[in-house]
């Protein structure tokens, strides 16, 4: 009741950190932040953290979802290259690699995809030649099958913008499905390694075990601003 899902614990730090770290390996220039329910929560999280970049809060009154949300974000981000984080997941992504995979391939779009053993019955992304995705969760079309799901992490050029709409919307089904349909580059990224999806009690529970079983790993690849913050 009191304080925003991504400032929850996760083994002793703000699950926030976690994703965060990741725009800490890309080194952004700019970080956009929605907040919503118990933004000062979130706000103390951010405080505590020596900023390399321009940050820009996004409040929300009203939750515009998935792609609204970014879409309150264009202005400051509509320039260069964006890359999307969900806050409450958990994940040892390569940064990096992700980000010369999606020059490589001349993506609009890259999203980080993981292997799931359910993932046909809860929302599959189905690939095709080359990394390519060609639908997400059966949308184009309904035969449409995958054994991996969307990861939360995304990379993606101007163009999606777009797709975006202001109202409160799902930036899967608004934005990432029809630049699919448009014939954009939209490409895979697959990891295999650590990711937990926080988004339920029985999973954030989950996930702050395996962490807090699994510390050394976390402290060597987390930036040292969030080591030196939370220490």
């Amino acid at each position: 009741d009191k304080i925003a899902k991504p400032a929850l614990p996760i083994a002793g730090l703000p699950m926030l950190v976690y994703p965060l770290n990741f725009f800490f390996e890309a080194k952004v220039k700019k970080l956009a932040v929605n907040t919503h329910h118990a933004p000062e929560t979130i706000r103390a999280v951010l405080e505590k953290i020596e900023q390399p970049w321009e940050l820009y809060i996004s409040h929300e009154k009203k939750l515009l979802d998935t792609g609204g949300g970014l879409k309150a974000c264009e202005a400051f981000l509509k320039e260069e290259r964006v890359l999307l984080a969900n806050a409450d997941i958990v994940a040892g992504i390569d940064i990096e690699r992700l980000l010369r995979f999606h020059e490589a391939r001349l993506a609009d779009l890259t999203l980080v995809v993981v292997p799931h053993k359910d993932a046909d019955k809860i929302a599959p992304i189905t690939l095709g030649e080359k990394d390519a995705i060609v639908d997400i969760n059966r949308t184009l079309d309904k035969k449409s099958t995958g054994k991996h799901l969307y990861a939360g992490v995304a990379v993606f050029e101007p163009l999606l913008w777009k797709y975006l709409h202001k109202e409160p919307s799902s930036i899967v089904y608004t934005a990432y499905v029809s630049l699919i349909a448009s014939g954009a580059r939209v490409c895979a990224y697959t990891h295999e390694g650590t990711w937990f999806d926080c988004g339920t009690p029985e999973n954030y529970h989950a996930a702050s075990n395996a962490v807090a079983s699994d510390a050394w790993y976390w402290q060597k690849i987390l930036h040292p601003h969030i080591r030196t913050a939370f220490g």
